[in-house]
């Protein structure tokens, strides 16, 4: 009698960073992957042209929504039945993105987020402080706006940490983070003695699931030449 392979997932979520220094590089990391679902944050108008010329063979199903520096896109290599974009709520500067994707696990419900960063009028160190209820408020927003009955995926760059308060307010929804093996997701690079070195690196981009899915693996590709990694997670049914 044969044996039954589960059905998998796999899923990248990636800031390009809209002044990537070499796209190219970064477009391998994707095409490498050859996940079943690639979210995009940063996303330009020539971020859209390059990945619309490289991708489409690979992934036959895209969705644009450019923007100056805060665009988001999506390559999928099964269809696309929703996608619904969401304003940000006061202090917010980026939208968000409700998804529906017929996967090889059934409809997935996916809310595409890429919350606020942690700098307030132009100083980092303040952000820390006074941007985090900002986040909570974005993420709460767009919960909302979610239906319900419908296995549900949240990932994105979260611009903060995994004991931020956007990933505690959907883990008190019954959700749960994935944890990731690998590099940061983040990380800032200096020049020193002319080498290049990470001078400050963060885990600050997420996927978040609801108990319909268990993770098979998840790993930070040391990939791109982005600021922020590429995270992929392949997930299957979790055991009822």
């Amino acid at each position: 009698m044969p044996v039954m392979l589960p059905m998998l997932f796999a899923l990248m979520t990636y800031n390009l960073n809209y002044a990537n220094p070499d796209p190219d590089s970064s477009m391998d990391a994707i095409a490498d992957a050859d996940a079943d679902v690639v979210l995009l944050q940063e996303i330009t108008d020539a971020w859209k042209t390059r990945l619309e010329k490289r991708f489409a063979k690979q992934y036959p199903h895209r969705t644009f929504h450019a923007a100056r520096a805060g665009g988001l896109a999506v390559l999928s290599k099964h269809a696309i039945r929703t996608d619904e974009l969401f304003s940000p709520p006061s202090g917010g500067f980026f939208p968000a993105e409700r998804l529906v994707v017929d996967s090889p696990l059934g409809d997935v419900q996916i809310l595409h987020v890429h919350l606020r960063p942690n700098v307030d009028k132009g100083n980092w160190v303040l952000g820390w402080q006074t941007t985090p209820p900002v986040r909570r408020r974005e993420i709460e927003t767009y919960w909302k706006k979610l239906p319900t009955g419908t296995p549900t995926i949240v990932a994105g760059d979260f611009n903060e940490l995994p004991t931020g308060k956007a990933v505690e307010f959907l883990a008190d929804k019954g959700l749960a983070r994935i944890a990731t093996k690998g590099p940061t997701t983040w990380h800032h690079v200096v020049e020193v003695g002319g080498k290049k070195v990470s001078a400050l690196s963060m885990d600050i981009d997420h996927v978040v699931v609801d108990n319909s899915f268990a993770a098979r693996k998840a790993h930070v590709l040391d990939a791109g030449a982005s600021d922020h990694r590429p995270v992929v997670v392949t997930l299957e049914r979790a055991s009822r």
